[in-house]
This record gives structure tokens, C-alpha cells and sequence, in this order.
């Protein structure tokens, strides 16, 4: 016995199922596990960034607080009393020495009004480098401290404000800030603008106190302007922030950065996802304002790096999963091996029954299992094989020698209709038939009675097969004997109907329209014993069911019946279209019937087409109107076109 090869074996397939249900399961576990974690992560994560920024607020608030104070503190005291230059000198010079956060400070006079002598007066102290200095600028006009920013603008509102970051060129050339805060004089009960106040603050202690929050290894903090411009930040390792975010948003065409900075400098607190382009790829950043300068901060977690232990963790979980599927695969194969192995020798037994050897021998399986019962089973069904090929060998040789004669009666029915159409320039004309089986009761025929007169007909027989094709047969034959006796249809209706009633035990009967065309004049005589109504096409009507004034019964229903007949002027252009209710009742899958009102649509479609595409056409709107459903009945159209 040979050896039966299994593409995908049983134990495979049973093995893949249960290990596919394993994986869809670990997979499944992992996934989830993996999106809660990562909700886990970006939650506390918000948290820590959320005291990290409130942290890093904190501080620079409080140096930015405090320069606010004393420059708020040394206005006041020059409102309420009043103070000698020295004494001012002295103010200033304590100011600057004793608050590291202080980088220099001036107090700036209006003209005149400090010393009736001097229209320019500001001392300012400062510390460059560690080292107190002081400038007295009363002799330099080209200064004219009364046009900058830090002056006018106070002036101006009425109030302390923060200038926009700076780098002082002319100073300690440094990147500074500076709060100017305006003092006055009440005299007689109004408020005299005196001069400002103005504290700078060295703005290099900023990346100093940034460069200790780190943020994981790429991450960095960033201080931004009211107005975008990036202030410090503790970004090392990459290339350093500099200029505008507005400016970087513009270049680069970022809606979402531009939007970012509007956010920032509106005073708003958020977290969301950006690009940041100084790492070259998605981070998160957390930002929340500096409520004194209008400054806002901004923390950077680079997206890849937040989620590093997480997607090292789950490839972890995975490699270990697929080890574990692996090592499972090989077991589950091992058993179920071993499990089906009865069944394996069970199925080599029964592909050599499938090739044909029915006496092989069937394994002794003696398990009480439903391997066991399968077993049995396969020995009855071999018992029972034996004897059902027996009998459908000779059921076959009976079945083909029935389907070859069949064929043979086929043959010979086709054979009695003819084929050959006219060639005339008077008619054109085409017909066909298409048997419902093998052979079928469907008829139609034409010939000439004589060299100006063409007679056609077409059938149908009740029922199908042989009967009706032996019914069929003897139709067409009385048809041509009586013909050659009598041109007038209804005669030769009157004569076929006799002699198909005779000895008729079955009670067949048949439909029929029988009609003879003067193919000189036109002249159309025709009798119709109960067949369906033709269509004829005319140059004023179209195409319309034509019904004959005289009804007719069936051939061979009754005897001593008389056929009555009619005539029809045809003209040129005139189409005659005869067929078989095989047309019109043929079913669709949904039981639905072609009808006579879509083969009236589809020969109006058609009528300007030659009589071999018409046929076609219809048979093609048929088919696909059946879709794939068996054929019924049988099918018979034959048409002509009178050209005159």
C-alpha cells in the first residue's frame, strides 16, 4: 500500500488552531498592557513635568520677584522723602552689592529736577564679572536715556514693566532684562512724573539654574518672551535655541508651532505633541507662564525616549511569547502525532479505496473511541461500496447506451429542420431552435411551394423528450404531405388536425402557425391554431403583438374541426417575428417570468438590426434574464423581413 502523503495534517491543523488561539491571546494581553502602561507613563509623567515646571517657576519667580521689590522699594522712598546724592549713591551701590540676582541699577531723573544744574542724570552701578563699577553719565548727551525703552515706556503707562530680553552690547555684553518702575512727586495736591527706577538682571543665571533639571537624555527646558523669543534653555548636546519661535515657525511653514508659540505667549498652561526640531523628532512639551514677565516656560520629552523602557519591555514580553509558542507548537504536534496516528492509517486505507481498490484491506482498530467507531463504519461503508458499484456499472452501461441514442435522436431531429436559409433579395429570413434536453417538441420549418410562394410554420408540442419529439416529427412530416395538395393554411390545418387526433392515446396536442408569403406581391395568408400571437414590425406601427382576427385551437385536441384562415398585405420593410412561449415563460432563479412585454422592449430595441442579430439579441436578453437557471421549456424563434 502506498504511503499517503498529507499536505497539512490533522495533528498540524489541530496544533496551528491551538497555538493560533494561544498567540491571539498573548497578543492580545501584550497589546493591552502595552496602551495601559503607556497611559500609565504619560500620566505620571505630566505629574512629575507638572512639579518640575511649577519647581523651575518657582525659583526664577522669586529672582524675578525680588528685583521687582526693590525697584518698587527705592521708588517708594523717593516719593516719601527726600534724598541727597550721596545717600542715592549709597542706595544704589547696596542695592547692586547685596543682590546677586541685581545686575545693575539706575535711578534716572527728568531734567533738572534732581540738580537745578544737570539735565542728564542716572547713575548706574553694576558688577561685570563679579566686580562693582560705577558709570556716571551725567555729561553723555549722546545717551539720552529720555528715548529708551526702559524709560519712555513707564513714563508713558503709568507703571512698572519688563523689557523684552536684550543683549547689551554697549554694557557687560550680556543677555539681560530690565524692570523700570516710574516715581513722582505730589506737589499742591498733584502727582509730578520724576523719573524711573530701572534694575537690570543678568540673565545667564537662567541657563545655570536649567542646566540642573535633566530630562531624560536628549530632553530640555526652554524660557520663551511675551513676544517668542527664545531666552535660555539647558539644551547642550544639540544645536543651541535661538531667535524666534514665530520666526523658526515661518521658515520651517509649522501651523503647529506657530500655534504652539501663540499658546505660550498668551499666558496659557498645556501639554500636548509637537516636532521639535532642534532633536529632529516628536516630543511632548509642558508649558506654564511666568506670571511677572509675562515669560513662559517650556519642558521637552522626546516621545522615543518616554516610552524606551516600555517598548524594550514588551519586545522582551514578545521574544519570550514567541519562544513559548514555538516550544508549545512542538509539543502540541508531538501529541496530537501520536493522538491521530489510528486516523492516519485509517486514511492511507481508505485513498487506496478512493484509487479504486475496493478489497483493500482495513486496519484492525480496536479503541472504543470515535476512532474506533469511525473504523467500523469505514468496514460497513466498504461492504456497502462493493455492492453499490456492482450495480452502478450496469446502471452506467445502461445510462450511456440511453444517452447515445439520445444523442443519435438529436442528430436526427436537427436534421429535420432546415438549416439553409433563402438567399432572396425579396425576404430575408432566419429561424432557430433550442431543445429544453437532448431532444425536444419545439418545431419550425420553410420552403418553397413553388417559385413565388413561401411557406413557414413553427410548433410547439405539449410536453418534452422523446414523446413530444416523436409528436414533432410527425407534425412537420404531415405538414410537407398535406402542403403539396393545398396552398390555403387552414385547409392544411383542417387535414394535419384529422390525422393527428387518430390513434392519438396520449393526447398530445400541438400549437402551430402556418402561414404562405407571396414573395412578389406581398400577400400573406395564415391560420393560427392556438399558438402565441406574433410580432410584426410595420414602417407606421413599429413592432406589435399582431392578433388574428380567428382563433383556432390546438392540432390534434378535437377532431372535425374547422380552421379558419386570414391574409395580411405585408410591405417592404414589414417584419414577421414567430416563437415558441419557451421565450416568454422562461423563469428566472427568483421565479420570475421573461414575459411578452420584454420581448416586445427588446425587438423595438433591435428593429433597425439584421434578422440574425434580432435572434441573437433576444436569446441573449433571455439568458441573462434566467441568470444561470435550468431552461424549462424549449425554445423556437423564426423571423423574416419582407424587402418587396
Amino acid at each position: 500500500m502506498d504511503k499517503v502523503r498529507f499536505r497539512h495534517s490533522f495533528a498540524f491543523k489541530l496544533s496551528l488552531y491551538i497555538i493560533t488561539c494561544i498567540v491571539v491571546t498573548f497578543l492580545s494581553v501584550l497589546v493591552y498592557n502595552y496602551y495601559v502602561c503607556k497611559d500609565i507613563i504619560m500620566n505620571e509623567m505630566k505629574k512629575d513635568v507638572g512639579t518640575l515646571a511649577a519647581s523651575a517657576l518657582r525659583e526664577v519667580s522669586g529672582a524675578f520677584h525680588a528685583a521687582q521689590q526693590i525697584t518698587e522699594d527705592i521708588s517708594s522712598t523717593l516719593e516719601n522723602r527726600k534724598i541727597t546724592e550721596k545717600e542715592l549713591l549709597g542706595l544704589l551701590e547696596d542695592v547692586v552689592r547685596n543682590n546677586y540676582e541685581i545686575y545693575g541699577c539706575t535711578i534716572a531723573f527728568e531734567p533738572y529736577f534732581f540738580d537745578k544744574k544737570k539735565y542728564y542724570f542716572d547713575p548706574y552701578f553694576y558688577k561685570p564679572n563679579g566686580v562693582l563699577k560705577y558709570d556716571d553719565n551725567n555729561n553723555e548727551k549722546e545717551y539720552n536715556y529720555f528715548k529708551w525703552d526702559w524709560y519712555a515706556i513707564p513714563k508713558k503707562m503709568n507703571k512698572g514693566v519688563w523689557s523684552e530680553p536684550y543683549f547689551d552690547k554697549g554694557g557687560a555684553n550680556i543677555l539681560m532684562v530690565t524692570y523700570s518702575e516710574p516715581f513722582y512727586k505730589t506737589t499742591s495736591g498733584e502727582r509730578e512724573f520724576c523719573g524711573v527706577v530701572a534694575c537690570d538682571i543678568d540673565l545667564t543665571w537662567l541657563e545655570k539654574l536649567l542646566s540642573d533639571i535633566k530630562i531624560f537624555k536628549t530632553g530640555y527646558v526652554f524660557i520663551l518672551s511675551s513676544k517668542g523669543t527664545y531666552i535660555a534653555n539647558n539644551n547642550r548636546d544639540h544645536r543651541k535655541l535661538e531667535g524666534n519661535i514665530f520666526s523658526l515657525a515661518n521658515s520651517r511653514r509649522d501651523i503647529k508651532l506657530e500655534r504652539l508659540g501663540e499658546r505660550m505667549t498668551s499666558n496659557k498652561i498645556g501639554f500636548e505633541e509637537y516636532y521639535s526640531y532642534v532633536l529632529e523628532k516628536k516630543c511632548f512639551i509642558s508649558y506654564a507662564p511666568l506670571k511677572e514677565t509675562g515669560w513662559s516656560i517650556g519642558i521637552v520629552i522626546p516621545k522615543d525616549e518616554l516610552f524606551y523602557d516600555l517598548r524594550t519591555v514588551t519586545w522582551k514580553l514578545f521574544a519570550i511569547g514567541l519562544a513559548g509558542y514555538i516550544l508549545t507548537l512542538l509539543l502540541v504536534i508531538v501529541l496530537a502525532h501520536k493522538l491521530t496516528m489510528p486516523l492516519r492509517t485509517l486514511a492511507g486505507t481508505t485513498h487506496e479505496i478512493g484509487k479504486g481498490n475496493f478489497n483493500a484491506k482495513l486496519p484492525s482498530i480496536d479503541a472504543t473511541d470515535e476512532t474506533g467507531v469511525l473504523s467500523r463504519s469505514f468496514q460497513i461503508m466498504q461492504e456497502s461500496l462493493i455492492k453499490y458499484i456492482a450495480n452502478l456499472q450496469k446502471t452506467t452501461a445502461a445510462k450511456e447506451k440511453i444517452e447515445k441514442e439520445l444523442s443519435i435522436a438529436r442528430e436526427i431531429q436537427q436534421s429535420l429542420i432546415p438549416h439553409k436559409f433563402p438567399q432572396l433579395k425579396q425576404i430575408d429570413l432566419y429561424a432557430t431552435l433550442i431543445p429544453a434536453k437532448e431532444i425536444g417538441g419545439d418545431i419550425y420549418d420553410f420552403f418553397f411551394v413553388d417559385e413565388k410562394h413561401l411557406c413557414f410554420a413553427i410548433g410547439d408540442v405539449s410536453g418534452k423528450g422523446v414523446p413530444a419529439a416523436l409528436f414533432m416529427a410527425v407534425t412537420k412530416t404531415l405538414l410537407r404531405a398535406k402542403m403539396s395538395i393545398t396552398k390555403d393554411p387552414a385547409l392544411v390545418f383542417n387535414a394535419m388536425n384529422e390525422d393527428l387526433h387518430n390513434d392519438n392515446e396520449s393526447c398530445m396536442f400541438v400549437t402551430s402557425f402556418l402561414g404562405v408569403l407571396n414573395i412578389e406581391t406581398g400577400l400573406l395568408e395564415y391560420c393560427n391554431a392556438g399558438h402565441n400571437p406574433p410580432l410584426l414590425y410595420t414602417a407606421r406601427k413599429g413592432f406589435y403583438y399582431f392578433y388574428p382576427k380567428n382563433t383556432n385551437p390546438p392540432l390534434g385536441i378535437m377532431s372535425d374541426m374547422t380552421y379558419t384562415g386570414n391574409k395580411l398585405e405585408l410591405l417592404p420593410g414589414d417584419i414577421f417575428f414567430l416563437y415558441t412561449d419557451g421565450i416568454t415563460e422562461a423563469m428566472s432563479i427568483d421565479n420570475i417570468q421573461f414575459s411578452e412585454e420584454k420581448l416586445l422592449d427588446v425587438l423595438v430595441k433591435n428593429m433597425h438590426e439584421p434578422v440574425l442579430s434580432i435572434v441573437n439579441n433576444v436569446k441573449t436578453a433571455v439568458d441573462q434574464h434566467v441568470s444561470g437557471a435550468v431552461q424549462s421549456d424549449d425554445i423556437a424563434m423564426l423571423i423574416f423581413k419582407y424587402n418587396g
